[in-house]
């Protein structure tokens, strides 16, 4: 009997866990001149479900062509997070809208300047 409780719970964790199509992650982000930069990243695997990020959270409508662009070699996956479970990070700070591909151990980047700084 204990037995079958703890599968069927084990079962509905793993829905629980899987169904979010995406997860908000806290990062910390080291500069090289010493500082360091508190954030949020928000990971995904699907561009769809960052197209969705995109507009209803940071309200950007320009995703589609952010992501059809070239990114560049950016940062390190940043250790000790789940950033690196995923394929892809949308990062806002300011007015500065980033979208990240996670490839070979870094995030591969490329942003856009938003009409006002995000609040």
């Amino acid at each position: 009997m204990l037995l079958k409780q703890i599968f069927s719970a084990s079962i509905i964790f793993l829905a629980a866990t899987f169904s979010f199509a995406y997860e908000k992650v806290q990062v910390v982000l080291s500069f090289k001149s010493g500082g360091e930069l508190y954030t949020t990243f928000y990971c995904f695997n699907d561009l769809s479900e960052g197209k969705k990020i995109a507009e209803e959270i940071f309200h950007v409508k320009k995703f589609d062509e952010l992501a059809k662009g070239e990114r560049e070699k950016m940062i390190p996956v940043p250790l000790g997070t789940n950033v690196g479970y995923y394929d892809m990070a949308i990062f806002c700070y300011g007015a500065e809208f980033w979208l990240f591909e996670n490839k070979n151990g870094f995030l591969w980047g490329r942003g856009l300047l938003l009409a006002e700084p995000r609040r």
